[in-house]
C-alpha cells in the first residue's frame, strides 16, 4: 500500500486527460484487476514501462514469499511478461491511501477549485479512506498482512489504529523495517510492515528479500 498514484496515464504516457481518467476512476469497484485497468482502460501496455518502479519492489516481496529469488529477470517476468501483479484471483492486493492521481505528493493545482492546499485535501478525505480500509479489512478476514512502502501513510496508519512493535531491523544498507501488530477492532488484528519507499534508491531487492523471509519465519502467511 502506497500513498497515492502518480497518474501516468495523464501526465507521462498521456493516453487520458485528467477529466477522462477521473471519470473512469469514478466507475471503479473496490477491487479492480491491475492489468485490465492499465491495458484496457488506460490503453498502456505494461511491457512499455522501462526501468525500476514501485511495482518491481512489490514483485520482489511477493516472489520472496513464494520462495522465488527476486532477480531482475524474475521480477520483470512477474510484472511485465506473465502479468501476475494485482490480479483479481491472486493472493494479494495493491492499493493507495488517497483516491485521486497527483503529479507529486504536494501538487494540488489541478484540484484547487476543491482544495486550496495538499494538507486540506488529505485532511478532508483521510478519515473516509480509513473508514474504507477498516471496512475492507473487516470484510476480508483472510488478509493477514498489510505492507506500507510510504512513510507518511505508515505514520498516519499507526496513529489511527492501535499498534505495537513486534520486531524492528535494518537492511544491509541501513534502511529501517518495522513489523507491527495492529488492532483494527476488538475482533480483528493483523500485521503491518513498514518499509523504505519502493523507489528513488530507498529500498533494495536484497532488503525486501530479507523482509519477506522474516515474515515467512513468523508464520504470518
Amino acid at each position: 500500500m502506497g500513498m497515492e498514484e502518480g497518474g501516468a496515464e495523464i501526465w507521462r504516457q498521456k493516453t487520458k486527460s485528467l477529466e477522462d481518467s477521473l471519470k473512469l476512476r469514478s466507475t471503479f469497484k473496490p477491487s479492480m484487476d491491475f492489468q485490465y485497468v492499465w491495458e484496457e482502460l488506460y490503453s498502456i501496455p505494461l511491457e512499455s514501462f522501462k526501468g525500476a518502479n514501485v511495482w518491481n519492489y512489490i514483485a520482489a516481496f511477493l516472489l520472496t514469499l513464494e520462495g522465488i529469488e527476486p532477480t531482475t529477470e524474475t521480477i520483470r517476468s512477474y510484472v511485465f511478461k506473465d502479468k501476475k501483479l494485482g490480479k483479481l484471483n491472486s493472493n494479494h492486493f495493491i492499493c493507495e491511501f488517497l483516491p485521486i492521481p497527483r503529479k507529486s505528493n504536494v501538487a494540488i493545482d489541478v484540484y484547487n477549485s476543491i482544495w486550496s492546499t495538499s494538507n486540506e485535501y488529505i485532511k478532508n478525505v483521510g478519515s473516509k479512506r480509513f473508514d474504507l480500509i477498516e471496512k475492507t479489512l473487516l470484510e476480508n478476514q483472510k488478509v493477514k498482512l498489510l505492507v506500507s512502502y510510504d512513510r507518511k501513510f505508515s505514520k498516519k496508519f499507526n496513529n489511527h489504529f492501535t499498534s505495537k512493535v513486534v520486531e524492528k531491523w535494518n537492511d544491509p544498507r541501513g534502511k529501517e523495517y518495522v513489523l507491527y501488530k495492529v488492532s483494527i477492532s476488538k475482533m480483528r488484528d493483523l500485521y503491518f510492515l513498514t518499509t523504505p519507499f519502493f523507489g528513488q534508491g530507498q529500498a533494495s531487492y536484497q532488503g525486501i528479500k530479507v523482509a519477506g523471509e522474516r515474515v515467512k519465519r513468523f508464520g504470518i502467511l
